[in-house]
């Protein structure tokens, strides 16, 4: 039931991002992410160089998590379609590494550093990122883990 509930809200905030910025859309991507976690994934664009992402999913072994990053992008292939991004997140829910010794299949809170490819489409309002992130969980034990993911996002 939590899981229904916490979906529910993220999806009427996502709407409500929608209908408070008519005149930045294209900005806010919508989509989904396979991986780690899977599930339901934001990005919005301030500029050409630095977005925030969400993230609200499934890991493997099951649990809900939720992640925000902040994320700077870099023209490093020279090809403004294809821009590497880096930045720092954080989550919160279910880790699910190394089984019930971590997360105790209960609330873990941790750190990530996320790096990246954003493809993004010229002709139509798609991106599609294949991420990787190392992952420090601090709580309720100390462990490391790595998040890899694939996106695919649509800009209204």
């Amino acid at each position: 039931m939590k899981n229904v509930i916490t979906v529910f809200i993220a999806a009427a905030l996502a709407s409500q991002l929608l209908i408070a910025a008519p005149s930045d859309r294209g900005k806010l991507g919508i989509g989904i992410v396979l991986g780690a976690p899977t599930g339901f994934s934001l990005k919005y664009w301030e500029n050409q160089r630095f977005a925030y992402q969400g993230t609200i999913g499934s890991m493997f072994s099951g649990g809900l998590t939720i992640g925000a990053d902040a994320l700077f992008h870099e023209n490093i292939f020279r090809d403004s379609r294809v821009p590497f991004y880096y930045g720092p997140g954080v989550f919160i829910g279910n880790a699910a590494w190394g089984g019930p010794d971590y997360s105790h299949d209960g609330l873990a809170l941790g750190v990530r550093a996320a790096f990246g490819a954003d493809f993004i489409s010229r002709e139509y309002p798609f991106d599609a990122a294949l991420e990787l992130g190392p992952a420090l969980l601090l709580a309720p034990k100390l462990g490391i883990g790595v998040q890899l993911s694939l996106s695919f996002r649509y800009y209204p």
